[in-house]
């Protein structure tokens, strides 16, 4: 995305919420909701239960014609209708780090810290006070004498969007982020602030799905084009340490581990691939070296040690280096070099290394399977 799309307000997908307020003939008072829309952009909806106060406690299920609603969780709710934003998404925020993104419409984990929650809990701000007058309305309508049909008109807000002009009572817009994804296990949207997080529908972290997809591939250009192999094993490696510090935060996070255990990953960097393997081994019984034969773990500490050379050391080889390493096919001082075969190849272990941390943690950190089995069934058949 490029950075002038990056938090650009998006408006309303408009469209028009009717309440019809009848009596019927044993004098009972009561409304039929109906959600209307015309215009000509993305449009898309999901219902809540909220108190007549203005608080949403819980989601209304909306099912196909002549399917029933799940009941109220509390008697006496009001059914609120909740539209997406003119691309057809939805913003929710979270009620532990109050991180905001863009979704679907059946978020149910936060994408930045991982806290698993029902849909209404993650309305934004801007959407609770949309809540909160609706109910006000819905209110009014009801205990008024006089049956007919009342209106809130959401184009009026769609309207209003990105313009210097007074806003409507209901209005509220979304803001896009910086990282749209579609999740490669589910196939939902997720539109976040940097980089790396969780799918909020499914639950499955998208830092492979980048590894793979986009930082493995541009390196293995870099490589190809015939230069800058010792970057290209600086970077990958870099890529690595990051990616498992991500991963050991939210395992840190979400698994309990004794102090001592939490204290020793909170303080370690993770460029020390033999101590990076057998801690997250002994702590989290994750291998990231499965698949990985004998020469192949040697290259990769290898190529761990010359990381740190080629980003703190200049490239020229030093005594701890040749210590550290054990390798004694260079003296102190001597510029070390790659060539495009070993720049591959450590590429190649990184990505094997990841997509054994990948797996190890949602082992122990399961996605929705159901959300994913949806989207197979949808897309492959299987």
């Amino acid at each position: 995305m490029s950075t002038t799309e990056q938090f650009k307000e998006i408006g309303h997908s408009g469209g028009q919420v009717v309440i019809r307020v009848g009596t019927d003939n044993q004098g009972r008072r009561g409304c039929q909701l109906t959600w209307q829309h015309q215009r000509p952009v993305a449009a898309a909806i999901f219902a809540v239960y909220a108190l007549p106060q203005g608080v949403a406690v819980g989601q209304m299920n909306l099912g196909g014609i002549g399917s029933v609603p799940n009941p109220p969780p509390v008697p006496g709710c009001f059914q609120v209708f909740i539209g997406s934003d003119s691309e057809g998404r939805f913003g929710h925020e979270c009620p532990d780090c109050e991180g905001y993104w863009r979704g679907g419409a059946g978020a149910q984990l936060c994408p930045y810290c991982g806290v698993r929650a029902p849909l209404h809990n993650f309305l934004t701000k801007a959407q609770r006070v949309y809540v909160a007058q609706y109910c006000e309305q819905m209110a009014e309508a009801l205990t008024a004498n006089i049956d007919g049909e009342y209106v809130i008109d959401m184009d009026a807000v769609a309207d209003a969007a990105g313009k210097g002009v007074e806003k409507p009572p209901f209005y509220y817009a979304e803001e896009s982020q910086q990282n749209k994804f579609s999740c490669k296990a589910c196939g939902s949207f997720n539109d976040i602030l940097g980089t790396f997080g969780f799918c909020s529908i499914c639950g499955t972290r998208n830092d492979l799905q980048e590894l793979s997809g986009k930082t493995i591939p541009n390196l293995r250009n870099l490589i190809n084009s015939g230069g800058g192999y010792e970057r290209c094993v600086r970077d990958a490696v870099a890529a690595f340490d990051s990616f498992v510090g991500r991963y050991v935060t939210h395992l840190l996070r979400h698994v309990p581990v004794t102090p001592s255990r939490k204290n020793r990953l909170t303080e370690r960097r993770f460029h020390n691939l033999e101590s990076v393997a057998a801690d997250l081994k002994e702590v989290f019984d994750i291998d990231v070296l499965d698949g990985v034969d004998a020469d192949g773990v040697a290259f990769a500490k290898l190529m761990f040690h010359r990381r740190h050379v080629y980003e703190h050391g200049g490239g020229e080889a030093d005594t701890k280096y040749i210590a550290d390493s054990g390798d004694t096919s260079v003296r102190p001082k001597q510029a070390l070099y790659e060539t495009q075969e070993s720049a591959h190849r450590i590429a190649g272990l990184v990505l094997k290394m990841g997509s054994n941390l990948h797996k190890g943690f949602h082992d122990i950190l399961p996605p929705d399977e159901e959300a994913i089995k949806r989207y197979r069934r949808f897309h492959d058949g299987t």
